[in-house]
């Protein structure tokens, strides 16, 4: 047993140290995490073993008179296992954190707009491809499939660590990815029966399954997650197996059903998506979860080879071109036509560019099973998939600066050509006040609960206030609430003239993201240069920042909070009576009870 488990327990050692050692130099560097844990891999696998043949003749070394070897020629089965819970925890965790009725708010146009994307993606690589002879027609249709979806593992990594994900865009990528996923469960068992893929007992054998773990994860949802998680919240460690168990059981049921087992995973991620404790379940498997996509990504690096010298350069091409331009490009008309507007369609078109983790699944059917493909095409398939998520922390960064050219570019263009219809979705959450609500009044960039609860209490004294945010489930519940809420960020320039911030009294920031209130205040300074803008912080370096941008109070609760305490601590021991902080008590527990009862309200109506 020791024996068997010694080249595991070697290979999940030197893939972790090594794991960090270049995270550490890479985040020196300001290097995106994935690029770390890849370029980990490449050092580790077969690459590093290649280089250290050529300048040094060998990748073996003598430690005390033993041959050791320490790189990783060949993916065990067991890691690759590992490296696949990655994969299957990231989208379990995202559907804990979906809500199915918020995605289908973003609108048909959406869905049906991902299904014709996915076909014609697939279409133009067949044609291209296949129809030019440089691919047969059952090769083309492999890499057809393989470069029609996008990378929900990534995208999501991407938007959590930038916390985008309510955003508008961010909300559209997501719909767009789990259509996607959906999908793949049609197209991935398709593939691997390809022979009999256009059997209508085959198509509906498959749809049968997805139905069926559907109605498991509905049924477990009504009747045993409200019970078990009631009681499991009693105890850390029963809620932490609880939550886990949960995980691997949908797990399971997808392998008996043949259904990829990440698609299995974020089906029963969304059967806990509507429990109040979902949340807290999210946070308990997150370290689970980063240990096993640590191991995905390394292990993906590890099996980049190179070796396609003999594949014809024009095929190469193309299938680049087909992943950096025309994917993107149908990406950007797809969220356009849907009413979303070209800057949100260039984000869109840029984030979405990679191609997904289910490509390599393909592409291993295609070489391993269905022996469709060859083994030049298989090694470029798998370096254009990982270069292509090397590649995506980059495009999307940049992604904001380049919608932003091009929004400044198309205004030069003729006056025909700029269709409200294309922006239609943001004109509805943008539906300005009067003029009359709009002199002297105050903005509030963040309708999160700080900016709602002042936006209520300066309603309540008289004032004209005017709430914006970038959520769009944030602006239809604060308006379904009566408050005046309207969608926008801070690369809507056209709203700040709109909601008439010069003759704002006061222009207060209360987002959590703090590149989006620099970048308000930037703007804030040059239309208007004289506004008093008030900030909230809970950092001293983001208190600090704001003051040098300008910021005329920064408040800080913690700071604030803690000096009140201590005052009481003080009056305390000067005076050892509690009269003046009991009737302060009092009055606080008042105040608590009327605001429970107020978040009670909101947190039901925007969860449903």
């Amino acid at each position: 047993m020791v024996e068997i488990a010694l080249p595991l327990f070697i290979n999940i050692a030197e893939i972790i140290i090594v794991a960090t050692i270049v995270f550490a130099i890479m985040k020196k560097l300001k290097q995106p995490n994935i690029l770390a844990y890849i370029v980990a891999g490449m050092v580790i696998g077969v690459t590093g073993a290649s280089l250290m043949d050529f300048f040094f003749g060998s990748h073996n070394f003598s430690i005390l008179g033993f041959q050791a070897n320490i790189f990783i020629d060949t993916i065990s089965t067991e890691v690759r296992l590992l490296s696949e819970l990655g994969v299957a925890f990231l989208l379990f965790s995202v559907g804990i954190e979906t809500s199915v009725k918020k995605l289908l708010k973003i609108g048909k146009p959406i869905m049906l707009g991902t299904l014709f994307q996915v076909l014609g993606v697939m279409g133009i690589t067949i044609a291209l491809t296949g129809l030019t002879g440089l691919l047969s027609l059952e090769e083309a249709l492999f890499v057809g499939a393989i470069v029609a979806f996008s990378s929900t593992m990534i995208v999501m990594k991407l938007l959590s660590d930038k916390r985008e994900t309510n955003t508008l865009d961010g909300r559209i990528m997501i719909s767009i990815l789990l259509i996607q996923d959906f999908l793949i469960i049609l197209v991935v068992p398709m593939l691997a029966n390809l022979s009999s893929a256009a059997d209508p007992i085959l198509l509906g054998t498959i749809l049968g399954k997805s139905i069926l773990l559907i109605l498991i994860a509905i049924i477990a949802n009504r009747l045993i997650f409200p019970s078990l998680f009631k009681v499991a919240a009693e105890e850390q460690e029963l809620f932490l197996l609880a939550s886990i168990s949960t995980a691997f059981v949908f797990i399971g049921i997808s392998l008996s059903l043949d259904i990829p087992i990440s698609i299995g995973a974020f089906i029963g991620g969304l059967a806990l998506s509507t429990l109040p404790y979902n949340l807290e379940i999210f946070s308990k498997i997150r370290a689970l979860r980063d240990f096993f996509l640590t191991i995905f990504f390394v292990t993906l690096g590890i099996e980049l080879t190179f070796n396609f010298g003999n594949l014809n350069p024009l095929l190469m091409l193309i299938i680049f071109i087909i992943i950096f331009v025309i994917k993107p490009f149908i990406m950007f008309l797809l969220t356009l036509f849907s009413g979303y507007g070209s800057k949100i369609g260039v984000k869109v078109g840029m984030s979405l560019g990679q191609v997904s983790e289910f490509g390599f699944v393909l592409a291993t059917i295609g070489f391993y099973e269905s022996k469709v493909i060859g083994a030049d095409l298989f090694s470029f398939l798998i370096t254009a998939i990982a270069l292509s998520m090397i590649i995506t922390p980059y495009l999307t960064t940049s992604s904001s600066k380049v919608a932003q050219f091009f929004y400044k570019e198309a205004k030069h263009l003729p006056k025909s050509m700029h269709k409200k219809f294309f922006e239609r979705k943001i004109l509805e959450l943008q539906k300005i006040p009067s003029k009359k609500a709009l002199q002297d009044h105050i903005l509030i960039i963040g309708g999160g609960t700080v900016g709602r609860g002042l936006a209520k209490s300066l309603i309540h004294s008289g004032k004209q206030v005017l709430v914006i945010d970038h959520d769009p489930e944030v602006v239809r519940q604060g308006v379904k609430d009566g408050f005046p809420y309207i969608y926008g960020t801070s690369e809507h320039e056209a709203l700040w003239s709109r909601v008439d911030l010069k003759d704002a009294q006061l222009l207060i920031i209360t987002v959590l993201n703090m590149e989006e209130a620099i970048s308000v205040i930037k703007q804030a300074r040059v239309i208007s240069p004289k506004l008093k803008i008030f900030a909230t912080s809970h950092y001293f370096a983001e208190t600090l920042a704001f003051y040098k941008q300008g910021v005329d109070f920064v408040s800080m609760p913690s700071v604030i909070g803690s000096n009140m305490f201590l005052q009481n601590i003080y009056t305390f021991i000067e005076t050892g009576k509690l009269h003046h902080i009991q009737n302060f008590k009092d009055e606080y527990l008042r105040y608590l009870e009327d605001q429970v009862e107020e978040e009670k309200k909101y947190k039901k109506s925007f969860i449903q």
